[in-house]
């Protein structure tokens, strides 16, 4: 993936975070595994694995979208320094000409 594709799905990672809809959604789906998880009885063991399962999957979700855009950020970061360093070199080459 190029830096500028980071860079583009940063910003669309962070739109999604910030949306109002996706809030309220991964929210809810947060509240309802918790609260199928108080309920769910002591003995079944293997509904309180999936709902936990469950959990730790809305949780990943997030973390990947805000891995994206922290992948961004260090590649915007790698964008501006390599306009940077082009710059520089013309500069550079500019004086040698003159």
């Amino acid at each position: 993936m190029t830096n500028d594709q980071a860079v583009t799905r940063a910003i669309e990672a962070d739109q999604v975070l910030k949306n109002e809809a996706y809030k309220a959604a991964i929210q809810s789906l947060k509240d309802e595994i918790v609260e199928q998880w108080k309920t769910c009885p002591v003995r079944d063991k293997e509904g309180q694995l999936l709902l936990l399962q469950l959990a730790k999957l809305a949780d990943k979700f997030d973390a990947i979208l805000k891995g994206y855009i922290e992948s961004g950020k260090l590649a915007q970061s790698r964008i501006e320094f390599d306009e940077l360093r082009d710059e520089s070199r013309v500069n550079r080459f500019i004086r040698k000409v003159a």
